[in-house]
């Protein structure tokens, strides 16, 4: 019996010549390993959903054109938490997936850290590091700016929900940017009145929505098995059968959980190397896009319309806040927000952007052609990896009354319709909430 599954109290046994059978496969497939710097992409790495590592590209976003003369003088920040360990529900699979196929895997596989109940939810470290890398990257980018910020510590906000890992990655970002404590202490809004990032939690209509859709993604979920679960359960099942030197063969939820597998291996312990090698990019594309059929309806664009206006209170706040940075700069207030996954799903479904990252069929159908899933706009990978953030700087043209703003995904600037470029004239930015700023949370989220 392992020393790691005593802790756990598992009882798995392992036979010697499965790490023989794994030697002989490590040593034939090593050169075709997934390197860190293809993970996640989809061109030639895996897609691995909302659980997929924190991927920065190095391409820097552009400066301003000098002919413009513009000014930064306030951001919006709107991030999600960094790599979790797994929740109740997934970590159970976990286990599961320990017990049965434990014996007929090579011992380092098993990480008894994803099954302790200690450890639900909570930010691990490699999240404490891809948080402080950010924060890094940003002090270095916006070093003028932020500087002057901490000139008054009124005009810079750090707020986070209510749970460990946002209120921890609020702290170490605040602490990596400003490391002499200039600022004020993050700001914890109470899960039993937050409206701009925990929303879910405080609307009543969503819950009672999420529940009659939750028919619509079952029944899409088993159109797409029905078309791709023999492929996907055989290609994982062959890559584990030849690891373990025996046939074995793996339910859809069993695959599935390797996918989780895969993805907390990348995302915690930086280790493609073991459940990842059972996943080919084909194979992670689909997992993805059968994710996606839930998350899309659950959160985004293609569920019921409230997810088009849940993030409504979160931009009044900060629509109000660049107007009155505009009006007087040397008082705009700039502010940090650390939430959740849906958190950012609902602010891509507010502003539009499965229309601006890609295009293909809506809403995402479980027989959906695989050229329209690649064009798809909605996709988790890309859209709210641990660590995701969706960042809004505002400028003010020294020689006129014009503003502009760029807005950000993960450190990439991206485009709204009718921005001709990078740094678009404000008025984009109301028009494209004109129908979601000024709302009555309360009336909205009324289930009666």
């Amino acid at each position: 019996m392992r020393s790691s599954y005593r802790r756990l109290s598992l009882l798995i046994m392992c036979s010697p010549v499965l790490y023989l059978g794994y030697s002989r496969f490590y040593l034939q497939n090593e050169s075709s390993l997934l390197s860190e710097s293809s993970i996640n992409k989809s061109e030639n790495g895996l897609n691995l959903s909302s659980k997929s590592p924190y991927i920065y590209r190095t391409t820097e976003p552009s400066e301003p054109n000098s002919s413009k003369n513009l000014e930064l003088i306030q951001m919006h920040y709107v991030a999600r938490h960094g790599a979790r360990y797994p929740t109740r529900g997934n970590m159970e699979s976990i286990r599961h997936m320990f017990e049965t196929i434990g014996p007929h895997i090579p011992d380092d596989w098993i990480k008894p850290d994803l099954v302790d109940p200690k450890n639900t939810g909570r930010l691990a470290s490699g999240g404490e590091k891809e948080i402080a890398s950010i924060a890094e990257r940003m002090a270095g980018r916006y070093s003028e700016f932020l500087n002057g910020l901490f000139q008054d510590n009124e005009r810079i906000r750090f707020v986070s929900s209510e749970w460990q890992r946002s209120m921890e990655s609020a702290r170490i970002f605040r602490d990596t940017v400003d490391p002499d404590g200039r600022t004020l202490p993050v700001k914890v809004v109470p899960i039993s009145n937050d409206t701009t990032m925990a929303i879910r939690f405080a609307c009543p209509l969503w819950n009672l929505l999420r529940g009659i859709h939750a028919v619509d993604i079952a029944r899409e979920t088993a159109v797409f098995d029905s078309i791709h679960s023999k492929y996907l359960q055989k290609q994982v099942s062959d890559r584990l059968s030849s690891i373990a030197n025996r046939p074995i063969s793996l339910s859809m939820k069993e695959v599935a959980t390797i996918y989780s597998l895969c993805a907390y291996d990348l995302a915690l312990y930086n280790e493609p190397n073991h459940w990842c090698t059972l996943l080919d990019p084909q194979s992670a594309l689909l997992l993805e896009l059968r994710n996606d059929i839930k998350f899309s309806r659950v959160y985004g664009p293609y569920g019921p319309p409230i997810n088009k206006h849940m993030a409504c209170v979160l931009f009044t706040h900060i629509l109000d806040d660049i107007d009155s940075a505009l009006a007087d700069p040397k008082t705009a207030v700039s502010t940090f927000r650390f939430a959740h996954a849906e958190t950012i799903m609902f602010v891509s479904a507010l502003l539009g952007l499965e229309n601006v990252l890609g295009k293909g069929e809506a809403p995402i159908t479980g027989n959906m052609t695989l050229a329209n899933a690649k064009r798809r706009g909605f996709k988790s990978t890309q859209l709210v990896p641990f660590s995701a953030n969706i960042g809004i700087e505002i400028y003010r043209d020294t020689v006129g009354p014009q503003g502009f703003f760029r807005l950000l995904l993960n450190e990439q600037a991206v485009r709204l319709p009718g921005c001709d470029d990078a740094y678009c004239p404000i008025e984009i930015l109301r028009s494209t909430l004109s129908e979601n700023v000024g709302c009555s949370f309360g009336d909205m989220c009324k289930s009666k």
